[in-house]
């Protein structure tokens, strides 16, 4: 049998962690792969520290992550590198596949889109997408609050290859954040379109929540299923012991310096920005699903 291969496009921090535990719980003979590979050290304490920097490195690196010379080849267009990575990434997924006796591959990571995606979706015409999409500032809000390096997981702005191109020269680290949740968005988009994709659906964050809507969702993707349940959101900023992620009076005046940045064209083309009320509850959409 075929398996079935699903892939997560998404700027991050908003719910892979709860949209892996629904798969894992609700749809039988799936493989939910969070932001693999991963890597669980044996080693205690300080060792532990060092066994996991050594791996990265060295066994399930940055590379077959989708960071490091990915994102410099991805900036380069050096597709048979990105082709040479994804060739041993899927060499893993079967091997994972087979020793979990799964036929359906879900990918739920932010690091998919950040430069593999064109190589993945060359190398399996048959895949499927999710947008997984959270309110920008929100998004963006909760990186802040965790305080990482934005360079880790992303190029900047005015790397070749971007979509959004736009000068990074004096950008507040929001505003990176704001252009990165753009890019993604677009880059879904971009990749339906370029791929001729048949099963692309959009999940925002607040549907996770919506066991209805995820049942539609699932439905739309083709994935056999058990009624939705709903579930206590996971790996959430509070749980972490980092600051609520909560919208202030200057991320909002962020955000309009940060759209004045974009062209009217790119604004249309961000559907999302159709009905966005930033600093209000989000509207839940009922479009985004195709089959």
């Amino acid at each position: 049998m075929t398996a079935q291969h699903v892939f997560t496009v998404t700027a991050g921090r908003s719910g892979q962690a709860s949209l892996c535990d629904l798969l894992r719980r609700h749809v039988p003979g799936c493989y939910a792969a969070f932001e693999e590979p991963s890597i669980e050290p044996v080693l205690p304490g300080a060792l532990g520290d060092f066994e996991r920097r050594f791996r990265r490195r060295f066994i399930e690196t940055h590379e077959l992550l989708g960071r490091g010379k990915v994102l410099t080849a991805f900036e380069r267009g050096d597709e048979a590198y990105l082709d040479r990575i994804v060739a041993q990434r899927l060499a893993m997924i079967a091997k994972a596949l087979m020793r979990n006796r799964a036929s359906i591959y879900v990918d739920v990571s932010k690091y998919f889109a950040r430069g593999l995606h064109g190589a993945f979706a060359r190398a399996l015409p048959g895949l499927s997408l999710i947008r997984l999409v959270r309110d920008p500032l929100l998004n963006m809000r909760s990186f802040l609050n965790r305080n990482k390096s934005f360079r880790l997981d992303n190029s900047l702005p005015d790397a070749p290859g971007n979509i959004v191109r736009l000068d990074s020269a004096g950008m507040e680290k929001g505003e990176l954040y704001l252009w990165a949740w753009c890019e993604m968005y677009l880059r879904f988009d971009r990749l339906v379109e370029e791929f001729k994709i048949e099963r692309a659906v959009e999940i925002r964050t607040e549907h996770l929540a919506d066991p209805a809507r995820m049942d539609a969702v699932f439905d739309a993707l083709g994935l056999p299923h058990t009624p939705v349940a709903a579930a206590a959101p996971l790996n959430t900023n509070a749980e972490h012991g980092y600051g609520r992620t909560r919208i202030l009076q200057e991320d909002l005046d962020l955000f309009e310096r940060f759209l004045k940045r974009l062209s009217a064209d790119v604004r249309r083309r961000i559907a999302y920005f159709e009905t966005y009320r930033p600093g209000q509850p989000a509207a839940v959409a009922t479009a985004g699903l195709r089959s």
